[in-house]
């Protein structure tokens, strides 16, 4: 198997704001940006004691991902919310939504592995130079993450739907 390409791993935030998977209204994320990674930020700690062991604590991962440039686009469903999150400087509840992650492994399955989770979104600044009004902006996990799938129909129709749980076997045809 090849290489996956940086295309396959897509992620959208639900722009109601609504944080109900059941409801949610996905957009992408990404055009504009070259380059985009979840940080895992790991929380681990490492003691060595007075024998000479050393001990280390796994608190798991605090994952933050920045996309950054964003370009405000009135054509874009996200824009007005975070324009109103920084604008307003909002906190709290206003600022939680949805991210829906998926990856595609293979172009041709019929469904593809997908997260969903929690998330707060928080512009870092707002302005920016001569390439046009940017507000990058960081998503913060937050909460437990829910696996499950979205079908090759839905993502190809630009409004994937999430279904909880494990990818059902691929029909083959003998």
């Amino acid at each position: 198997m090849a290489k996956l390409n940086r295309e396959a791993l897509a992620h959208y935030l639900d722009y109601s704001f609504g944080l109900k998977a059941e409801t949610a209204t996905w957009e992408i994320i990404g055009d504009d940006i070259e380059e985009m990674a979840v940080e895992l930020n790991p929380d681990t700690e490492t003691l060595k004691n007075i024998l000479g062991q050393t001990k280390t604590t796994d608190n798991g991962y605090e994952p933050t991902m920045d996309a950054d440039p964003f370009y405000a686009d009135p054509d874009k469903k996200i824009y007005p919310k975070l324009r109103d999150i920084a604008l307003d400087q909002l906190k709290g509840d206003a600022c939680k939504t949805l991210m829906l992650e998926v990856i595609i492994e293979d172009t041709a399955a019929e469904n593809h592995l997908a997260y969903v989770q929690e998330v707060i979104v928080k512009p870092q600044s707002y302005g920016g130079d001569t390439a046009g009004l940017n507000i990058p902006f960081q998503v913060s996990f937050n909460g437990a993450r829910t696996k499950g799938y979205i079908t090759a129909s839905t993502l190809s129709s630009g409004n994937p739907t999430f279904t909880v749980g494990n990818i059902p076997e691929q029909s083959s045809l003998s």
